[in-house]
């Protein structure tokens, strides 16, 4: 079954990504047309998020977020299994490249976020070009996880760990060599890893303080980064944001976080991956945002 799968994501890696963002394209399209949760899902978010905004406004959010977040699927192969000097094509962004070694000058390493937002799953190889980074990432089952692992890992100086004690310990070693981690800040993380309710769009959400403590016991800066996948095929744009000032104090860190969060997804709500269940969790008395959905 992994050989199978591997196979078939090389296959599908080999194609323009024209073609794969067209595939993407229809799939989000038709996501959009026929009743489903992630559509369901993403008006919910939107209804509740950007309420200031009229109707047919979140309803055309909610379209171009299910084609931009199929894209993202079908975009992946290309990521993991095409051709290497495509892939250095697709992270060649001199700017943000010089605004990404200005991150790491200070030699305590870097603390890199990618929300779920546009082309997160490039971020890590974007990265990489200023020197190893340390992923966290959370185990499948089956035969997917090495495949994902051996994806994840293709680029030289590129090394997932799992979202586990041991992770944690590794991303901390690496701060401590001067070298970046990668975090995606906008997951709802399980409450044994350690979390708290903090704001997110005026919402209490379940999110992680692991942000705060190893900035905290690092002195390390942390960024936020963005990867903007641009239309038709054309490739990705990267930028590069400091996370607001407080996000290493251990009792504030959280709600930094998500206004860190918050402004990336605002500069780019259409490319946001509005169908992932974020508010999942609440806090004990609150209502469940998806009943009936």
């Amino acid at each position: 079954m992994q050989t199978l799968l591997r196979w078939t994501l090389t296959v599908l890696g080999q194609a323009p990504l024209p073609l794969l963002h067209g595939m993407g394209w229809l799939l989000g399209s038709l996501l959009w047309l026929v009743p489903n949760r992630f559509r369901a899902i993403t008006l919910r978010h939107l209804e509740l998020c950007l309420p200031e905004r009229p109707a047919a406004e979140r309803a055309q959010i909610a379209r171009r977020s299910l084609i931009e977040s199929c894209k993202a699927v079908c975009e992946v192969p290309g990521f993991w299994f095409g051709p290497e000097w495509r892939l250095q094509r697709w992270i060649d962004d001199p700017e943000a490249l010089r605004a990404l070694h200005t991150a790491v000058a200070g030699g305590k390493g870097a603390i890199m976020l990618t929300p779920h937002l546009g082309a997160w799953e490039i971020a890590s190889f974007f990265c990489a070009q200023a020197g190893p980074i340390t992923v966290l990432y959370k185990p499948q089952k089956g035969a997917a996880d090495a495949v994902i692992l051996r994806g994840r890992s293709r680029r030289p100086g590129v090394k997932p760990v799992p979202t586990s004690g041991g992770g944690v310990k590794a991303l901390l070693g690496a701060l401590r060599r001067g070298e970046l981690v990668g975090i995606l800040p906008d997951h709802d993380p399980p409450e044994e890893s350690g979390t708290r309710f903090a704001p997110l769009f005026g919402i209490p959400a379940n999110t992680m303080d692991l942000v705060g403590r190893l900035a905290a016991r690092s002195g390390a800066p942390v960024w936020f980064i963005t990867a903007r996948r641009l239309s038709w095929g054309r490739g990705f744009r990267f930028q590069l944001e400091r996370a607001p000032p407080g996000i290493d104090d251990a009792g504030n860190s959280a709600a930094v976080l998500n206004q860190g969060v918050e402004a990336c997804v605002m500069r780019l709500p259409e490319q946001y991956w509005w169908s992932y269940k974020r508010y999942r969790r609440r806090p004990p008395g609150s209502s469940d945002p998806y009943l009936n959905l």
